[in-house]
């Protein structure tokens, strides 16, 4: 799998706009983060109390701080390479220890985690294998690995048909807006994973045709509102619009992924592994 981007790449991690991860989960809802949520608490259902989970590339620590609402007895640690998303993940006071990394040189010993959770992150970084053996490596023996991994090279999906486009280039928004190099597949992934000593033992997928619609409409609004000469009086319309997309399709997309959450026609992979490395 070829996961190294080649050239240099600047983007602001420390831009207030940009970081993810604010409030905190609930699995009840009805939307896409509840998915991910539940699909992440699902996976870790069998880790005994006083296990240790770390989240890479926490954010302001959204996923860290509800697992450790939601299972109070496990000691959950998240690491982000952001230090403004640290401080924001720290002001919480949540009972989650954060620390400032790079997630392809974690600061842990070897084996220290039963479990590693990791949203959103391998499609920023110019080497995903060198993120994943990290990963592999703070796992202890048989240590359990859940991630949500965007898979934006996937074929048979919009983002697949629009690659060259140049009237929605949804590769070039993803890039300049949010830091999105990489366009993994699932098999690409899969294989890596396995490569590094983590076995698949459960996958599924999420953002079908209503998530990707509702992704390209966000992606053509942050677009157009990011064009200097766009004029004030154009920016109502393009909000507008982009939310007469996105209000349904995002409760759609909820209905559609758990129906179709075996299908690969997704943008998005849920996979859970077990560490087969000693």
């Amino acid at each position: 799998m070829e996961n190294k981007v080649t050239g240099e790449f600047q983007f602001d991690y420390e831009n207030e706009a940009t970081i993810e991860g604010r409030g905190t989960g609930d699995p009840n809802k009805k939307d896409l983060a509840a998915i991910r949520l539940n699909r992440c608490l699902k996976a870790f259902a069998a880790l005994k109390p006083m296990a240790k989970v770390l989240e890479v590339g926490c954010g302001a620590g959204r996923q860290a701080r509800t697992l450790k609402k939601l299972r109070p007895e496990l000691l959950v640690s998240g690491c982000d390479l952001s230090q403004r998303a640290i401080d924001e993940a720290q002001s919480y006071k949540d009972g989650v220890e954060y620390k400032v990394s790079d997630a392809g040189s974690l600061p842990y010993p070897n084996g220290t985690f039963d479990a590693v959770m990791l949203f959103d992150v391998l499609e920023h970084v110019p080497d995903v294998q060198s993120v994943v053996k990290e990963v592999v490596r703070v796992l202890k023996p048989t240590g359990i690995f859940h991630g949500f991994i965007p898979i934006e090279g996937q074929p048979h999906t919009l983002f697949y048909r629009f690659r060259e486009s140049k009237r929605l280039p949804i590769a070039t928004w993803k890039r300049e807006r949010i830091g999105h190099i990489q366009q993994l597949t699932d098999v690409g992934v899969i294989q890596l994973f396995a490569e590094c000593g983590l076995k698949t033992t459960d996958k599924s997928y999420s953002f079908h045709l209503m998530g990707q619609i509702l992704d390209i409409a966000d992606y053509w609004k942050r677009d157009r509102l990011a064009q200097p000469k766009l004029p004030v009086w154009r920016k109502k319309p393009v909000e507008l619009a982009a939310r007469l997309i996105m209000f349904p399709t995002w409760r759609l997309a909820f209905y559609e992924d758990n129906w179709r959450k075996g299908s690969k026609r997704a943008t998005g992979l849920h996979l859970t592994c077990k560490k087969t490395q000693v």
